[in-house]
């Protein structure tokens, strides 16, 4: 055989024992969602009037943060407790959109803050035609009941676990308990129920309601909670952390959530 031949022959089989090298090193990360919407941050897609893939600025950044790593990613959506539990035993890499507490912050790896939402009570105009005085959230007991979704939340609404409110599971019924009269007020974060009114075509309810943000809170900051079980763990915050510290740098983070905030827009029907 030739010169020529062996180092043909030499080349193949250096080639062939890179490649499962290279596929090794791409690995699938998996990251979960509320699956009751979390808009603009998460949601799904509507295609003649049914849901279709989850979209959102979730996913957006996921995929900035993760198209040029050795990762694969894959966003599935869960209900809430059950995302976190899933997190929590390391079955799911990461929850993306949670606020924290100690609870939290002692079962996850957090990511830096990515955005901030605003703590709020709503309730019906016509039920409280001059308002409600309230130094602290506490105080909205004496005029009614409060709801809130299971499995989220509110140690940063100023609510502990030692005081209840009214439980549901999806955060697009709880303008519905309202009018129902099963509670007075509801807790939730201003941003995201405009766009959960928004994709859940409840125009006509927005203008019923009236929205204060809680005394005495600060703007919210939202994460990604990472597995400890994740063996990927320090890897996801560490890309994580440093892509969305260049976007934000740059104004791209906001310029992603403004492309959701228009995407919702464009649900709304023409006056």
């Amino acid at each position: 055989m030739s010169h020529l031949r062996w180092l043909i022959v030499i080349i193949c089989c250096l080639l062939f024992s890179l490649l499962p090298v290279a596929q090794a090193t791409e690995q699938t990360i998996t990251f979960c969602v509320e699956d009751t919407e979390f808009p603009p941050f998460n949601y799904f897609q509507r295609e003649n009037g049914k849901k279709g893939t989850s979209t959102g600025y979730d996913i957006d950044l996921l995929n900035r943060v993760f198209s040029v790593s050795d990762f694969k990613h894959q966003v599935i959506a869960l209900p809430w407790r059950r995302c976190l539990k899933d997190v929590k035993e390391g079955t799911i890499d990461a929850a993306m959109s949670a606020s924290l507490n100690p609870e939290r912050s002692r079962d996850f790896l957090p990511s830096a803050a990515y955005y901030h939402l605003t703590p709020s009570y709503f309730f019906l105009k016509f039920s409280f035609p001059d308002g409600v005085r309230v130094h602290n959230l506490s105080d909205l007991r004496q005029y009614g009941t409060i709801c809130g979704i299971k499995g989220f939340n509110y140690q940063n609404f100023g609510i502990t676990k030692n005081e209840t409110i009214y439980e549901i599971r999806d955060l697009a019924h709880l303008p519905e308990m309202l009018q129902r009269g099963r509670c007075q007020f509801f807790l939730a974060r201003k941003e995201t129920l405009s766009g959960t009114l928004a994709i859940n075509s409840e125009y006509e309810l927005s203008k019923l309601l009236r929205g204060i943000r809680v005394p005495g809170t600060q703007a919210e900051p939202f994460h990604m909670l990472i597995s400890h079980q994740s063996k990927y763990k320090h890897q996801i915050k560490t890309l994580f952390d440093s892509k969305v510290a260049s976007l934000r740098a740059d104004g791209e983070l906001q310029r992603m959530l403004e492309y959701q905030l228009d995407q919702l827009d464009k649900i709304k029907p023409s006056p």
